[in-house]
């Protein structure tokens, strides 16, 4: 029994150790592929596929090319329809009560567009732009 028990032992080392690359390499791709798709999702201009599941994501892309172009006008439309008539023409706001009207994506992006922190706290974040545009309060 002495000569079988070695045996037996590396046989079932080499199952686990088998298993374990199977494993191991299953969720490592669906871990990096998760991790893809949300940075994916995160990228500016993305918007419409930030809230999608991971299998939907393929539908949205098939379709997205064709709803981007429109969607995307129609979306940065309804944005721009809620602000002020003078951060539409600028395309800055003049006031700090103009930024208060600004949905906090749009904060970020104005953020990025003058060198301010963008992930940052609401109130930080307009304090910090009212600095940078020098607004009135």
């Amino acid at each position: 029994m002495s000569d079988q028990e070695p045996t037996s032992e590396a046989q079932g080392r080499r199952l686990g150790e088998a298993l374990g690359e199977q494993v191991g390499g299953l969720l490592g791709r669906r871990l990096g592929e998760a991790l893809a798709a949300g940075v994916e999702a995160a990228k500016p201009g993305n918007d419409t596929t930030a809230g999608s599941t991971a299998g939907g994501e393929d539908d949205a892309t098939a379709d997205g090319s064709q709803g981007d172009e429109t969607g995307g006008q129609d979306e940065s439309g309804d944005e721009s329809g809620e602000g002020t008539g003078a951060v539409e023409e600028s395309g800055r706001p003049s006031s700090r009560a103009e930024l208060d009207e600004l949905s906090y994506r749009e904060l970020q992006q104005l953020a990025k567009e003058v060198d301010v922190t963008a992930n940052l706290k609401r109130e930080e974040m307009e304090d910090r732009l009212v600095e940078t545009l020098d607004l009135d309060e």
